[in-house]
């Protein structure tokens, strides 16, 4: 039965998010500079909401277990802190080469108020820190109900192996639409941070590298 939960929940989900949970877009500029941000942040919340708050219930209330076994802990600290270090160079390689691509200018960042001020000086530290925040809840949300509710849910029953080829699956389609390098990128690190996940025992590193490589490219991207 818990697989079956677990399937059906990602195949609604994802596909209801794709479709519905688009940016949206209110002027940022006088009085409505902050709501436009707040409201502008909503596709980041939703991830974070959707993605990481409902499955840890549905893993804590309907199949009471402990999130500690979908990834949810320290694990193991030396590998952990290894493959950081290790893939912290690639990662802002990655994003800095993405950002002066010109390729994703059109997809990033998710907030589309943020996008129409990607220029020098229009955006402030405040607002960057604050949607840097967000964008953590939403990795958090990305990297839980792939590397953690699905793949650690589906290990026992179907094996690791396929447990992470399964979850890599819907993490990339949801690239779709953006440049291909990102939606090609998104296998790989789908394998990559699901076999680390199941190493490491924890969501921890892949979480930190995929927030990071977001978050650098979004400052690229806005201040250049």
């Amino acid at each position: 039965m818990k697989p079956k939960i677990i399937l059906l929940y990602v195949l609604v989900v994802t596909t209801l998010w794709k479709c519905l949970f688009v940016g949206i877009d209110v002027e940022f500029s006088g009085g409505w500079y902050w709501l436009g941000f707040l409201v502008g942040e909503w596709k980041l919340v939703s991830v974070f909401i959707f993605f990481g708050l409902i499955p840890m219930c549905i893993v804590k209330f309907v199949f009471r277990e402990r999130l500690s076994d979908y990834g949810l802990r320290i694990g193991e600290v030396v590998r952990t802190v290894r493959s950081f270090c290790i893939a912290f160079p690639f990662i802002l390689f990655f994003a800095y080469a993405a950002a002066g691509s010109g390729l994703f200018e059109e997809v990033y960042p998710f907030n589309e108020s943020l996008r129409r001020c990607n220029s020098a000086g229009m955006v402030s530290k405040k607002v960057f820190v604050c949607h840097a925040i967000l964008y953590a809840g939403y990795y958090f949300g990305w990297e839980f109900m792939f590397r953690g509710f699905v793949q650690h849910g589906l290990s026992p029953t179907c094996g690791i192996g396929t447990a992470i080829l399964i979850q890599t699956i819907p993490s990339a389609m949801l690239h779709f639409g953006h440049p291909t390098g990102e939606v090609l990128g998104s296998i790989c690190a789908g394998l990559a941070w699901g076999y680390l996940a199941y190493r490491s025992r924890s969501i921890l590193s892949g979480l930190a590298q995929h927030t990071i490589l977001g978050v650098v490219l979004d400052w690229k991207l806005i201040y250049g």
